[in-house]
């Protein structure tokens, strides 16, 4: 990691306000992928307050009714669990996004999804901020990279303060994958995925480590299977679950929580998320997958890897990518 850039005042924003509660999120959207995460940040002692949005006012009170019980089962922490409004949703540290159309055809991509959701995205985030909201936003609806640039721009929060779930999946796929093929716990796997969560991502290969080892130093790494097709393995698990079951939802939902876990307890934690550009690589005004440096105000700092020039170059194609899709929109 040879170029690591603190945050410039508009990037860090200020605090958000202390009436502001600070155990409390907002998932908006009562789907497979917001109820995982719904799930999930139950779990230990992260959130005090949970709050569902979603389409159906009968659905999402079925779903906080669920969760209620959920919680109430010995050994889980009181939680308050509703299924509120807007102006719930307003006073909450964190609001997820999550709300938007998703494909179940394995053929479709991220990006095909745009035309639907973009506008389900600028109406989430206005009804948000038009309720005061003051936290840190983070959009999970896809194709997320431009739609967390959409909703930082309908917003106006201050750029770190909206972050997109990018990558992060798709590094936990590459380090998984890299652990079963080594024999080591993906947890001893550093190695991140940039650019789109999509087609045209790209591994940080020059970048990988395990154990303290450049990846091509460690012992049993000449009998990897190509690059390649490891990158295309994590490219095409998105499609495959789809494929399989019909959606993906446990894992994207456990980036989720990782990602409030980071905010809500100021871990400043290095993730790979999307997060807005101004400089780093070489890139400008768009959000792309990269690691990041996640805490209280969400991204603190972006770090720009130090690339290969065949990385690099996949890399600014990869914003090509994005940047054409955010020129089709009005």
């Amino acid at each position: 990691m040879s170029d690591t850039r603190s945050s410039d005042p508009l990037r860090e924003g200020s605090d958000a306000p202390s009436a502001a509660r600070e155990k409390s999120v907002c998932v908006v959207g009562c789907g497979n992928v917001g109820m995982a995460a719904a799930f999930a940040l139950i779990q230990g002692d992260l959130v005090r307050e949970l709050v569902l949005l979603g389409t159906s006012d009968e659905k999402t009170e079925g779903e906080a009714m669920d969760l209620r019980h959920a919680a109430a089962v010995p050994m889980r922490a009181p939680v308050r669990i509703v299924g509120g409004s807007y102006a719930d949703a307003a006073a909450c540290r964190v609001a997820v996004v999550t709300a938007g159309a998703a494909s179940d055809d394995p053929d479709v991509s991220r990006l095909d999804l745009l035309e639907k959701n973009v506008g389900i995205v600028r109406e989430v985030v206005g009804k948000l901020m038009a309720a005061g909201f003051d936290g840190v936003l983070i959009v999970a609806t896809n194709p997320v990279d431009v739609l967390a640039q959409v909703a930082q721009r309908k917003s106006g929060l201050p750029l770190g303060r909206v972050i997109g779930t990018g990558t992060l999946l798709d590094t936990a796929r590459l380090r998984e994958l890299l652990g079963a093929e080594l024999g080591v716990a993906p947890a001893s796997v550093d190695a991140f995925v940039l650019g789109e969560h999509g087609e045209s991502e790209i591994a940080a290969w020059s970048a990988a480590r395990v154990g303290g080892l450049a990846l091509a130093d460690y012992p049993g790494a000449d009998a990897l299977p190509p690059r390649d097709e490891l990158l295309g393995r994590v490219r095409g698990a998105g499609p495959e679950l789809v494929e399989r079951k019909g959606n993906t939802a446990y894992a994207i939902g456990l980036c989720i929580v990782r990602l409030c876990e980071a905010v809500l307890r100021d871990e400043r934690a290095v993730l790979a998320v999307s997060a807005r550009l101004d400089g780093e690589y070489g890139l400008h005004d768009l959000y792309l997958g990269t690691p990041c440096v996640v805490g209280r105000n969400g991204v603190e700092r972006v770090i720009a890897l130090d690339l290969d020039p065949a990385e690099r170059h996949d890399l600014h194609r990869s914003a090509d990518v994005l940047r054409e899709s955010l020129e089709t929109l009005d």
